[in-house]
This record gives C-alpha cells, structure tokens and sequence, in this order.
C-alpha cells in the first residue's frame, strides 16, 4: 500500500464563453453583488472549471510528482528535481497519468478532498473520457483508503465549524507547520496565474500545498487518525517500510539477483551449448533502475514514480 498525499488546483471556464441558458440559470433570482460573485466561483465546480494541476507526494518516502496543465500540449513532458518530478500535458493527459499512480489498496490522503478533490477529479476525469481506478470518496466516516485530514479535525463534522473555523494554513500554523501560502501566490492567485501563462508557478505552489497536508498528516497518525478503525487495520496490515527496511529489501533484491545469475552461470558451465538455459535480465534491470533512481539521476521510471520493489 502507498499512502499518497494529493491537492489539486482548479481554474473556472471564463463567464462569456458558458453558454447563455447555463449563465441565466447561475444566477437567476440573485442580486448584483450575489451574481458578481457567483461568476467569480467558476473553479470550484468540474461542471464549470477545469484541474490545471494535481500534486502528489508518496508519505512514506517524501518523493514527490506535480502533474500539471500546459493548454495545447499533447504530450507529456517530464522533468525531475531531486526527489521531485514535473509532468505537464493537457488536462486528459494529467489525469491519465494521475491514475496510472494510483492502485485500489493505497490510500487517498488529502484536506478536505471528501467534498473537493475527490469529486472533482472523478467528474473531470469522467468529462474527459478517462476511467477513474477506483472511488475516490468512500465510506463517509472511515480514514482508509480515503483519507480526508479535515474530516479528522472535525471529527467527521462532530466539532462546530462556525466555532472552530480553520483552514489547511490555519491548521498548518497551529501544528507548527510551515504554509505553502505566500504574498504572491494563495489558492486565490491561482486563476490569475493560469490566464497569465505561469504554468510552472502554479505547479510548484501546488506540490508545496501538498508538502504541507503531508506534514499534518503525519502529526495526525499517532494522535488522531489511529483512534479510526478502519485506519489502524489498514496500519497494521501493511505498515510504513523504515529506511532501514527499504535498504535491506534492495540488499535482498541484489543478493537473489546475484545469487540466481551465479547458478544460471555454473549450469551454463556444466551444460552443453544447446542446452545451455536462458537468462534473464528482467531482475538484474529491475535492480539496476532502483540504484539508479537512488543515485539521483535525472531519468525517469516509464510509470509511476512511487511504486515500490514490490508493487
């Protein structure tokens, strides 16, 4: 199981270019100010906005990917940064490849993606002709596979919310936790970034939000979201690898690949020519790309930037 931490950022579609029966029906019996504000809330609908970018970070091992919109790009372009990796592509194209990452048994980490990312991901994947992997809502009160941070801190709605108002920077500041929000760029710049061209902007804000909801998360494991059960039956089936773990797991890998390329060698050996048995390279490649990867080299696995050895 991955447990994968994921925010999306979203523009609405320009008010002339809906059409007229759809724009009379937003905002029938509104006043002014009602309407000019209703015309402003066009991202925060997939049946009126679009994903411009979606950020996913694997908690485990803190490597990250941000898929994000270029308007007219037809294929993906990838570039790595570190532990990073940028994706760009039209909107069908970042979806695609959003659910090549995801599996049915990971988890679904977000804040407040019940109500939001969720949904809207689904229904724009669905717009797009792009078949979601699985359910990205589930049971209203369970924390896995779906992992909704503010539904932790409400207690799935139990706490007043006109008492306790918060947000993810609000909970972020309260956790000690540095925000992703700065002077020129907040979930409210995002639109005008977008009409402005700054794709890569957009993209880079997007995966810090996520580096943020990934760092509450965290907070929240051993304090609140193992009270859940379906959380902590989830935990304990498939624990968190440690860096430890995960080193000697490559170890192993290395030692079976050995191992098995010493024996094939000695029956080769003892053999005549035309019986001689085939080998593999598939698990000697399968280990050389791990080392690479981990040596911080710029090229990219052909899939998914999270999976694991044994995935």
């Amino acid at each position: 199981m991955k447990r994968l931490v994921i925010d999306i950022e979203t523009v609405g579609t320009p008010w002339d270019e809906h059409d007229p029966y759809v724009r009379e029906f937003l905002i029938k019996g509104m006043s002014d100010a009602e309407a000019e504000e209703e015309k402003r809330r066009g991202g925060l609908s997939p049946f009126r906005g679009r994903i411009v970018a979606i950020g996913v970070i694997n908690a485990d091992d803190g490597r990250g990917a941000v898929l994000y919109e270029v308007p007219g790009q037809e294929q993906l372009v990838t570039r790595k940064e570190g532990n990073r990796t940028f994706i760009s592509g039209t909107e069908k194209l970042i979806l695609q490849q959003f659910w090549s990452y995801m599996n049915r048994e990971d988890r679904f980490i977000s804040f407040n993606g019940r109500q939001f990312d969720g949904p809207f991901i689904m229904i724009r994947s669905a717009i797009n002709g792009v078949e979601p992997k699985r359910d990205l809502v589930g049971p209203r009160y369970a924390f896995h596979p779906n992992c909704d941070l503010r539904d932790a801190l409400t207690f799935n709605g139990t706490v007043n919310t006109r008492q306790i108002r918060f947000n993810l920077d609000f909970a972020c500041k309260a956790f000690g936790i540095s925000s992703s929000k700065t002077d020129s760029m907040d979930g409210r710049a995002v639109e005008a970034a977008y009409r402005e061209g700054r794709y890569e902007e957009i993209a880079t804000y997007c995966l810090d939000d996520v580096r943020a909801t990934c760092e509450l998360y965290q907070k929240l494991v051993p304090t609140i979201l193992i009270w859940n059960d379906a959380f902590r039956r989830a935990e304990v089936a498939s624990p968190p690898k440690t860096k430890r773990e995960e080193t000697q797991s490559l170890m192993d890998s290395v030692r079976e690949g050995s191992e098995g390329l010493a024996d094939a060698i000695e029956g080769m050996q003892e053999s005549d020519a035309d019986d001689a048995p085939v080998i593999s390279s598939r698990p000697s490649m399968k280990v050389l790309k791990k080392l690479i990867r981990d040596e911080g080299e710029d090229e990219l696995p052909p899939t998914d930037p999270f999976a694991s050895d044994g995935e």
